[in-house]
């Protein structure tokens, strides 16, 4: 089997083929939610308005067929549980179960639409495929593909390079394998190894199809609130304390279920990624430093009463700063051994997560003494 490689894509590509549009799932997934606001609401005006003799009989019909509706809910119930469980598979590397309903065409149809909307941004800021900052990217990303060459999923993908020439500190890898690097977040890497450990997390997004997984589920949930959006609007009395309690009910889910997801596949990539970059003989140790640094210059413009792009942890699509670096940590025993068991060469004595870690120290104690 031919062993993938990094190409430095010089244009947007139009002719791959496209089956299903996923776009429509988009669309329905807003108006499925209007439906059941206006069922909600339309079925709480026609209740106002009947005169009362015409709720007891209602209510009294209820009663008389509550067997046929209780049995037509367990039915509709059932039916929606077989689809759930239809489209449970199990992610590459951890076993983990989850719910997916896209299929490796719609994925890619998802992902091309994902690059060309990127694109379109800075259609004119595409770095040339000879220039230094390109050429450093696939040197990286071709070592870690050519060090994990037995993980199937590499081979579903093409693999291109894109860097985009704006101080934006960021990098993505598309569920297609495109991707794309920022000259901001090129400025920021100290060395390859750091490189390596953050390109390595964004393509253990896309080998673990997390894209297909988030949108999976953010539609799965959409569909479980739409009947709690019913009721809220059916049974409150007033159209005011109804929009209330339907934003209300959106913000826990957002907060207990939603972010609490993402951050989880953040964390599972930070896994994934730690391991594909010790097969590729990178200096692992690199990417608590990474992390560490990060919230080493948090801590700094905090002191410093700058603006910082930090939110309440519970609050984030991502895991902090600092429990990155914790859990890499945690994971690093193992990390290196998977190193040596790979015959790499012997990392050197200085381990760069011992500099961080005393600037950190020292800021910590001196933001003790300032309060104090």
């Amino acid at each position: 089997m031919k062993n993938p490689v990094l190409q430095s894509r010089r244009a947007i590509q139009t002719t791959r083929p496209r089956n299903v549009n996923p776009l429509l799932m988009a669309v329905l997934r807003p108006i499925s939610k209007v439906a059941a606001v206006l069922v909600g609401r339309g079925f709480r005006k026609w209740w106002q308005s009947l005169p009362k003799l015409k709720r007891e009989l209602f209510i009294q019909h209820l009663r008389r067929n509550i067997r046929i509706y209780v049995f037509g809910s367990l039915l509709l119930g059932s039916a929606g549980y077989s689809y759930y469980e239809n489209h449970i598979t199990t992610t590459p590397f951890t076993g983990r179960k989850r719910f997916m309903v896209f299929t490796p065409n719609q994925l890619f149809t998802i992902s091309q639409e994902m690059y060309h909307e990127e694109m379109a941004q800075f259609a004119n800021q595409k770095m040339p495929a000879d220039h230094p900052m390109v050429t450093r990217v696939s040197r990286v990303g071709n070592r870690l593909l050519q060090a994990n060459n037995n993980i199937p999923q590499l081979y579903t993908k093409l693999w291109t390079v894109t860097v985009i020439d704006d101080p934006t500190k960021n990098c993505l890898v598309l569920p297609s394998g495109d991707i794309i690097m920022f000259r901001g977040m090129m400025d920021f890497f100290e060395n390859d190894d750091q490189l390596a450990t953050i390109l390595a997390h964004e393509m253990s997004h896309a080998i673990l199809e997390h894209a297909a997984e988030q949108l999976s589920h953010g539609y799965l949930l959409d569909i479980l609130i739409l009947l709690p959006l019913a009721i809220i609007w059916a049974f409150l009395p007033s159209d005011g304390i109804a929009a209330v309690t339907h934003w209300f009910l959106l913000r826990v889910v957002e907060v207990l279920l939603k972010l609490p997801y993402s951050r989880k596949i953040e964390d599972e990539a930070d896994s994934v990624g730690l391991q594909l970059a010790a097969k590729a003989c990178y200096d692992v140790r690199e990417a608590s430093a990474f992390w560490g640094k990060l919230c080493l210059q948090e801590k700094i413009r905090n002191q410093a009463g700058m603006e910082t792009d930090s939110v309440p942890a519970f609050l984030s699509t991502h895991p902090s700063n600092s429990s990155r670096q914790e859990r890499i940590d945690e994971q690093m025993a193992d990390a290196l051994k998977l190193r040596e068991f790979c015959q790499c060469p012997k990392l050197a004595d200085k381990d760069p997560r011992l500099e961080i870690r005393k600037l950190l120290e020292y800021m910590e104690t001196d933001s003790h003494v300032i309060a104090s």
